[in-house]
């Protein structure tokens, strides 16, 4: 994929740089734990080693005294669509060798006994260690969307060292990545003008979660003026999303699950036009995105109409901290595209998501240590210590106020630099 000069800025500082940011992802590996890497290991396990692949289905009609319902629940662990659950079952495939097999239904049994498993950490490292393929894959890629080596050389290290990307995959064991990985893919599809690639990698992104689906018509947009080949482009690009969900259309448990509110949180803000109606922000910036794309006449990088749509998102939705990584390879490269420009904006939003990150639960921070001291996992947060003296609501209010202002501008900023291509 990759090949020839993409490679020529891998000098021996870069290769050792490149190791030192993987031994800080294999020393974090085994020492963090966060609960949703267990949701995400027990509903892999009907997959690798129970062979189901309705877990929609097998999970919803599990009985209430399954040791998993009693002791965890299934509510939150099976609410992405099918490819999710094969890519992480065929993870756990790949390290059976070096795993207990017995771990998971052990666990479902004795969850509140987790830290005194004796080989914990080696499980936790091998359940992580399949998304450290991915990362690199993430930072190659990024070295691929520009020609000077100097660029190349700063955007892939620029992903290789920022705490986000080291966080989300290789403490919380998030699988944010996977899509990630190919909403960049199809980007550098977009700039090696393989179109008909490009939008299907958005179509498998869509597959693990479905935010992708929001970048698909501005990437159509941008590839041709052509109606008739925007709608060939549209329907390969929808083409694998649609092809994996299909099998389960007639399960009410999918349904429920993959389609349910927490989907929809992009709509929890509304501005009230009456009693029972109301008008949408996201819909309405994301339209007004949609058409600025549909109608330029001289086309600009998807990636501003990327980071457009996903700015939009974070300053409208009360996001998760994982979903920041999303984002993560669109803000690197325009601070490279554009020689570091907006690096205050940049560093404004980021110290915004930083902020809001502290003032979740433990979990989300410094219990994320859990594995050396389980003690962690009572500790008191930091918003619980804010709230003493403050109101940590409001607080946090501002805080998102404050990254909706400077996503709002920083885009503003991208589009007027470009204004002279007109529309």
């Amino acid at each position: 994929m990759l090949k020839g000069s993409s490679f020529r800025f891998l000098n021996k500082k870069t290769l050792f740089l490149l190791a030192i940011a993987v031994v800080v992802r294999m020393i974090l590996m085994p020492i963090t734990l966060h609960p949703d890497l267990l949701g995400h290991s027990f509903s892999a396990y009907f997959f690798a080693y129970e062979g189901k692949f309705n877990l929609y289905d097998t999970l919803a009609n599990l009985s209430p005294t399954h040791p998993l319902v009693k002791n965890f629940g299934i509510s939150d662990i099976f609410i992405y669509p099918p490819l999710t659950y094969y890519t992480l079952g065929i993870f756990r495939i790949l390290v059976k060798p070096f795993t207990d097999p017995n771990f998971i239904p052990w666990l479902m049994e004795n969850l509140s006994l987790i830290h005194s498993y004796p080989n914990l950490g080696k499980h936790l490292f091998f359940f992580k260690l399949p998304y450290l393929f991915f990362d690199i894959g993430v930072a190659f890629l990024l070295a691929g969307l520009f020609r000077e080596e100097k660029k190349k050389n700063a955007a892939f290290l620029l992903w290789l060292f920022n705490p986000l990307a080291i966080y989300t995959s290789f403490m919380m064991g998030q699988l944010d990545l996977l899509p990630t990985f190919f909403t960049v893919l199809s980007l550098y599809f977009f700039q090696k003008k393989r179109f008909n690639l490009s939008v299907f990698m958005m179509g498998v992104a869509a597959s693990y979660k479905m935010y992708p689906l929001f970048l698909l018509l501005p990437l159509v947009f941008l590839l041709t003026d052509k109606f008739r080949e925007r709608i060939k482009l549209a329907i390969i690009g929808i083409f694998p999303f649609l092809l994996f969900i299909a099998p389960y259309l007639g399960s009410s448990a999918f349904r429920a699950m993959v389609f349910s509110p927490k989907s929809q949180k992009m709509l929890f803000m509304g501005w009230a036009l009456s009693g029972a109606e109301v008008v949408y922000p996201f819909v309405l910036f994301l339209t007004i995105i949609h058409f600025l794309a549909f109608y330029t006449k001289k086309k600009l990088s998807p990636s501003i109409y990327f980071l457009a749509v996903l700015l939009l998102t974070f300053s409208v939705t009360h996001f998760h901290p994982q979903w920041f990584l999303w984002v993560t390879p669109f803000l690197i490269w325009e601070l490279v595209e554009n020689d570091y420009r907006h690096l205050v904006l940049t560093l404004a939003i980021s110290s915004c998501w930083l902020a809001l990150t502290l003032l979740f639960e433990p979990s989300l921070s410094f219990g994320l240590f859990n594995p050396i001291n389980p003690q962690l996992e009572k500790a008191v947060g930091f918003s619980e210590i804010l709230g003493r003296y403050t109101d940590v609501f409001q607080l946090k209010s501002l805080i998102r106020s404050f990254l909706a202002g400077t996503s709002a501008f920083l885009i503003f900023k991208l589009f007027a630099a470009n204004k002279e291509h007109g529309f």
